[in-house]
């Protein structure tokens, strides 16, 4: 399994992060990306509603409650030990289901970032002191070779993080192209063979018909030009539709 790529978004409070992932998540979304996020948040938050049947459960004394419907799924962790690894909450994402992962916060760890930063909050740089950092969005130009962006560039951003993201996996092959033919005479299979060697050729009309052939030359049979397969592991009659294969080349 190919790891799933991180792109974090780290800044001091009150600069933006969160208002610029929903205006930039629609616009990934447009690219084909299938996206998962991280927030990292303050330490006793809850996304649960007091009295509702969950939060209940969990009162109750619960240190897992998943609520499911037909529409979307949650799971609740109470962690009274501390907060999990950054690995471990990584491990909870469906990796097939996505192709990026945008985390907002976890600055002090370890994967490619993209710092924002305002001037108003009056707070330095970070991108200085972090080499994990690989562009900054910023409202006044900064001295530095980073890829800079304003905050309203906003599909020049989703064009930079397409552009970082690996080539996709190659599409698998498609399979073998199968055609139709009417068998022109018997075609004996006494070993019950999945696959018998066939020459395939046209009438005057254009419908496809087959005939026994052999694989080895010389023969009385003429070269195999297609394969002919055998549902039943059977004899085939004349005049019997089968499927055939054609072999490379052909």
């Amino acid at each position: 399994m190919s790891a799933l790529p991180l792109l974090g978004f780290v800044a001091w409070s009150g600069t933006g992060k969160t208002t610029l992932l929903e205006q930039l998540i629609p616009l990934l979304g447009q690219r084909g990306l299938r996206l998962g996020v991280l927030k990292h948040t303050h330490h006793d938050f809850d996304m649960d509603k007091p009295g509702k049947d969950s939060h209940r459960l969990r009162q109750a004394g619960a240190r897992q409650v998943m609520a499911a419907s037909d529409r979307r799924h949650a799971l609740i962790c109470e962690t009274p030990e501390g907060e999990p690894p950054l690995e471990a909450l990584l491990a909870r994402f469906d990796r097939d289901q996505l192709n990026l992962l945008l985390i907002e916060g976890f600055k002090h760890r370890h994967f490619p970032k993209i710092e924002l930063h305002r001037g108003a909050i009056g707070r330095p740089l970070l991108f200085p002191d972090d080499p994990d950092i690989v562009a900054l969005i910023s409202d006044r130009p900064q001295a530095t070779t980073l890829p800079q962006f304003r905050f309203e560039d906003l599909d020049a951003i989703a064009d930079f993080i397409c552009a970082r993201l690996p080539i996709r996996d190659a599409q698998p092959p498609l399979p073998p192209l199968r055609l139709l033919a009417r068998a022109q005479e018997a075609i004996p299979n006494p070993a019950g063979e999945t696959c018998l060697p066939g020459y395939l050729t046209q009438d005057a009309d254009g419908c496809l018909l087959v005939r026994p052939a052999s694989a080895v030359m010389p023969s009385a049979l003429p070269a195999a030009n297609c394969l002919i397969e055998c549902a039943t592991n059977s004899a085939i009659a004349p005049g019997e539709r089968v499927r055939i294969r054609l072999l490379s080349g052909e």
